[in-house]
């Protein structure tokens, strides 16, 4: 079978006012394309879309009335009210209507596959396994990708994918599609350690970059991960992950780079010598400050004086 959609946009604008049944993305820059392809099959709709980067970030809500699967390549933000869940290739996030959604980093390509369910659809096959009668169900959260479960069911939706790609056969096409609908349907409300849910971020991003203009603003100090832990009311554990999740670095790999760009800075703009602003900004060994700087900026300490 052939897309129902498949296309190349290159302006967002064109992009919103084509395509607003499906998601709104609210882009930031112009300076990337997407390439947009969409299945509708008998019960549910599966997309693929594809961004070239150029943008710092992408907003966009879920559709009402739907209920999404995504398993995103890059990191995102999925924010209900004041909580954040952070989520990216290894996670399957599962999103109800109306939920917001913020790209955070772009790369070379980036892409996602979306599964979209109708919701009172959904919510009467999950009725089907449970006891009782149910309400609307909180379904913003992220499964382990890297589970048994969570591995399956991607590996599920890429070969149908794949199908529809290469134009295969309707009668596996459809009965794939059959076992995707129901493995989600059942499998995301399953209570073990299998399937057990990412909780939500412990460390918003705002507390991440709070933090970091905290290791900016104190980093002539003798500053520790365990200080700036504190000053964010957090472990360092907690605080070492989300520096990793959102800034893909360490706290202390954060504090170098600080450091080192101010330090270039300050050679730049000052008649201090090398050894006296490696003292300033932490680095107490002359030799490894010119090793860090050299591997940061490609050229030494003694380099800047000389331009």
């Amino acid at each position: 079978m052939p897309w129902d959609v498949n296309l190349e946009i290159k302006d967002p604008e064109i992009y919103v006012k084509l395509l607003p049944t499906i998601t709104k993305h609210i882009p930031h820059s112009k300076d990337y394309k997407i390439q947009w392809r969409l299945a509708k099959l008998k019960n549910f709709e599966l997309l693929n879309v594809v961004w070239e980067a150029g943008s710092t970030y992408t907003a966009g809500h879920s559709l009402p009335g739907k209920i999404v699967f995504t398993f995103f390549e890059g990191n995102h933000i999925i924010k209900v009210g004041s909580e954040e869940l952070l989520i990216n290739e290894k996670h399957l996030a599962i999103g109800q209507p109306g939920v917001e959604l913020i790209r955070l980093q772009h790369s070379p390509n980036y892409s996602a596959i979306s599964i979209y369910i109708d919701e009172a659809r959904f919510l009467t096959e999950l009725s089907k396994y449970l006891d009782k009668s149910i309400e609307r169900p909180k379904l913003t959260h992220a499964i382990d990708r890297t589970t048994v479960y969570g591995r399956s069911i991607y590996q599920m939706v890429v070969t149908l994918w794949n199908l529809i790609e290469t134009d295969g056969h309707p009668l596996v096409i459809e009965n794939l599609e059959i076992a995707v609908f129901s493995t989600l349907v059942q499998g995301s409300f399953y209570n073990n350690s299998d399937t057990s849910t990412i909780k939500v971020s412990e460390i918003s991003i705002a507390r991440v970059r709070e933090a970091a203009e905290y290791i900016r603003a104190n980093m002539k100090k003798e500053l520790t991960i365990a200080q700036v832990a504190a000053a964010m009311n957090c472990s360092s554990r907690s605080l070492q992950t989300a520096f990793a999740r959102h800034y893909g670095v360490s706290p202390g790999q954060f504090l170098r780079t600080a450091r080192l760009e101010a330090a270039r800075i300050e050679l730049i703009e000052s008649n201090k010598t090398i050894a006296e602003v490696a003292c300033e900004y932490g680095f107490y060994n002359p030799g490894r400050f010119t090793k860090y700087f050299r591997q940061h900026f490609n050229k030494k300490p003694s380099d800047i004086l000389r331009n």
